[in-house]
């Protein structure tokens, strides 16, 4: 029975996740955008209220920038626009559908758009499948445009490259995960619902991949297009490069894979109970819940403290569990060390009650980045207000040749007189900050009435090793 209900449930978010939405019933939300991550095509914005409003986006979104289309990382930060959100399955707008700037059309954007789109495939999902044929119905959030752009190369007997994708657009390898494919039949489709390009085609291929599914999402490299991997980062497999550093960026298995997994998880398995904590046994990958927020209380005594959780504030009192982990400064401190006023991220478990009061594992925004080898770059700097771009290291490319891998993500840092900027072992002050400093950072979380703050600043990744290694001298002196 309880197969056979998870069968159902699964069919019905199945059905419930394939239907594009009508504009008619998101919430339009004017604010500025603070913070993007390319590759997850998630990110923040602030509304006009003062609200810090997280969002993702479904497969089928699309920004609008410049009154075109636009990815993530053409739009700038600070950009002032208005943003369609829909609510998410526990009924908080956190679905962002698409954005409107008012703007009218830009030609430059609008070819620079077309770019990107060619080097990736056009993006749809898989309606129906049969024998050797795949039918996918194209995402756009203009229609008419998406008809300029490529009705010559969606036409009957056109061919392409039809390649396997997850919902964040993210391919594997095209050249393996993708099949040669022929259009056979075209058919317009309803478009007064977004996301819909009002074009629906049937390919037929020679050989039917395991992620040629219903439901699944997949891009299309049409007639004459280059077919080649995503940008290193971007790309989910990453063949011809050193591996991946990011634990962010690479498959995440709970999220692609769910059916390995016979527990609830933050990606998947809604319908599952969260995995309970055993005595002696380390919790295996993906069972935590992540909560960020900020630490208030810290008793090294009990091993117990206390945090308000990030945009809530919702007071937590947790306890560490035997086999817990913490990070400060990149280090692993003892519980006492943490200062208090700063944001952590929190892995939780339920206690016996099933609430999440169990803590595993904590990290300060340093160590969370050190760990996944990203650094943010500052591009700019307007008064209290610094704009960063996160990058990778250096990595060998398929010619052995060391290069640095685009940026895979951006937000804006607010920082204050009681900001601390520090230089190799000395403080500086802020005005010496400058375009071009790679930075890790520590603040405070964000709270009801109270915006994120940086409280520290480290400049360079001289800067980065020391400051690490000062901060595990005092733990390799107690041992």
């Amino acid at each position: 029975m309880r197969l056979l209900c998870s069968l159902l449930l699964a069919s019905f978010l199945l059905a419930h996740a394939m239907e594009f939405p009508s504009l008619n019933d998101a919430k339009r939300v004017h604010g500025e955008l603070v913070s993007v991550d390319f590759i997850l095509r998630k990110g923040e914005f602030r509304a006009d209220d003062g609200q810090l409003m997280p969002f993702s986006m479904p497969p089928y979104a699309i920004m609008k920038y410049k009154g075109v289309e636009a990815d993530l990382r053409e739009v700038p930060l600070g950009t002032k626009m208005t943003f369609l959100m829909l609510p998410d399955a526990e009924g908080k707008l956190t679905q962002l559908v698409t954005t409107d700037d008012g703007q009218p059309a830009d030609a430059a954007q609008l070819k620079k758009f077309r770019e990107f789109t060619e080097k990736r495939g056009v993006a749809g999902w898989i309606d129906k499948t049969e024998g050797n044929t795949v039918t996918v119905a194209f995402f756009s959030g203009d229609p008419a445009a998406f008809q300029a752009a490529y009705g010559e190369l969606i036409a009957v007997g056109k061919t392409g490259k039809l390649c396997v994708a997850n919902d964040e657009l993210r391919t594997w390898n095209p050249g393996v995960d993708g099949e040669g494919s022929s259009i056979t039949e075209v058919r317009k489709v309803p478009t007064e619902y977004f996301g819909s390009s009002g074009v629906q085609v049937t390919l037929k291929v020679s050989n039917m991949l395991e992620g040629f599914r219903r439901g699944r999402v997949v891009r299309v490299f049409l007639a004459g297009w280059k077919v080649q991997d995503q940008f290193y980062g971007e790309s989910l497999m990453g063949y011809g490069f050193g591996r991946m550093l990011n634990q962010e960026l690479v498959e995440n298995v709970a999220k692609e894979y769910p059916e390995q997994f016979p527990f609830r998880t933050d990606f998947s398995n809604a319908d599952l109970p969260w995995y309970q904590l055993k005595d002696e046994v380390k919790p295996p990958p993906f069972s935590e819940h992540v909560v960020y927020g900020q630490l208030v209380e810290a008793d090294a005594k009990t091993g117990s403290g206390k945090f308000m959780a990030e945009l809530t504030g919702e007071e937590v009192n947790f306890t560490l569990i035997k086999r817990h982990t913490l990070k400060y400064l990149g280090a692993d401190p003892q519980f006492a060390q943490l200062p208090t006023g700063q944001r952590y991220c929190f892995h939780l478990y339920q206690d016996e009650k099933g609430a999440f009061t169990r803590v595993s594992f904590i990290s300060d925004d340093f160590s969370h980045a050190s760990a996944n080898a990203s650094t943010a770059r500052v591009t700019a700097i307007h008064g209290d207000r610094i704009h960063v771009a996160w990058q990778l290291p250096l990595v060998k490319d398929y010619n052995g040749d060391m290069q640095r891998p685009q940026d895979i993500g951006s937000c804006i840092l607010q920082v204050s007189d009681a900001t601390r900027v520090w230089k190799a072992d000395q403080q500086v002050k802020l005005a010496d900050l400058k375009a071009g400093d790679v930075l890790l950072f520590n603040r405070t979380a964000e709270l009801p009435g109270k915006p994120s703050l940086c409280t520290d600043l480290w400049i360079g990744e001289e800067t980065h090793k020391l400051v690490t290694e000062k901060q595990r001298k005092p733990a390799v002196a107690k041992k």
